[in-house]
């Protein structure tokens, strides 16, 4: 009975988690203007919060579309309440909804995350991951005598907000390119939303351009420079110099939490893809930087270390929710 018992506050715990985050995720599609339907002709029996929703909502279970639709919505009656449905969709519907979305509403909700948790002066770290396109180890698949190819994977380039661990912007490639190609595109997108006031990369960004960039955005970037046996009077880039110079070391070591956003995603919500086109492995992936974003808010709201920019809402929906 006791057993019984704890089980039963096990799960209203994790339903009344799934109902604020879908509350806050509904707060984030307000925010970013998200249009409910794509055209005044279409049915209507679900719109698009309703339906990015749940792909966000599947990413974050880790089930598969079938089991998500068949199994896990139907045994959430709270849940599909508060998601406003007035019947579950299919699988297929959900891959269809995916197929035809946009990745750059999916960008642009993830940008705004910064918004929506109020950030100021924020210390981005930039860095790049790879995501496997094989669910096993490529050391087993060598075990057992099959091909595995060499850096079979996603490239994901991101950037973090250092403070805060939350995802502002990513930049997802079909193979591997260098990490330098997605610095400025990436640190552009960024700036829309938030003001920055320092970015921080490993080697690999060191470059006298992207120095440029971040000082026309009124901030500092931090990196390690390639050949530091160099003397400083043949480096070349003023602000390269001044790093040969001076390297604030302690600053630096502030990239490590990049990593953590890293390990913390793939451990939660999986480290390979299993779509096979490149669009579905974009909204795949994008789904589960909004997972773990909204998750990532409700912590640091609960413990009061941001100020949301909706924090009157929040606060209503929370309370609300709580009674």
């Amino acid at each position: 009975m006791a057993n019984h018992r704890k089980y039963s506050r096990r799960k209203a715990r994790t339903n009344r988690s799934l109902i604020k985050f879908v509350q806050v995720l509904y707060l984030l599609f307000g925010l970013i203007a998200f249009p409910k339907h794509f055209s005044k002709y279409s049915k209507k029996t679900f719109n698009n919060w309703q339906m990015l929703a749940l792909l966000v909502l599947r990413a974050k279970s880790r089930q598969s579309p079938e089991d998500f639709c068949e199994q896990y919505l139907p045994a959430a009656d709270k849940l599909v309440g508060v998601l406003g449905l007035m019947s579950i969709p299919t699988a297929s519907a959900l891959r269809k909804f995916a197929r035809r979305l946009k990745a750059r509403w999916a960008h642009t909700a993830l940008a705004s995350c910064g918004e929506l948790a109020g950030l100021k002066d924020v210390c981005l770290g930039i860095d790049g991951t790879g995501h496997s396109k094989q669910r096993g180890s490529r050391h087993y698949y060598r075990r057992i005598g099959k091909r595995s190819r060499k850096k079979d994977f996603v490239k994901v380039s991101g950037v973090d907000d250092l403070n805060t661990q939350l995802v502002l912007a990513v930049r997802i490639r079909k193979k591997a390119r260098h990490d330098n190609v997605d610095f400025a595109p990436s640190i552009n997108r960024v700036a829309r939303h938030v003001t920055i006031d320092t970015v921080i990369g490993d080697k690999g960004y060191d470059a006298q351009k992207n120095h440029d960039l971040v000082h026309k955005r009124g901030a500092l970037f931090i990196a390690p420079l390639r050949n530091a046996d160099v003397p400083v009077w043949r480096t070349s880039g003023a602000d390269r110099k001044k790093l040969k110079r001076y390297f604030p070391t302690r600053k630096y070591h502030q990239r490590s939490k990049k990593e953590t956003v890293w390990s913390v995603v793939k451990r939660k919500f999986g480290d390979f893809v299993t779509a096979i086109g490149f669009h579905m492995q974009k909204i795949d992936l994008l789904c589960r930087f909004l997972a773990y974003n909204i998750d990532r808010i409700l912590t640091l709201q609960k413990s009061r270390k941001i100020a949301a920019a909706f924090s009157d809402e929040l606060k209503i929906t929370l309370v609300g929710d709580a009674e």
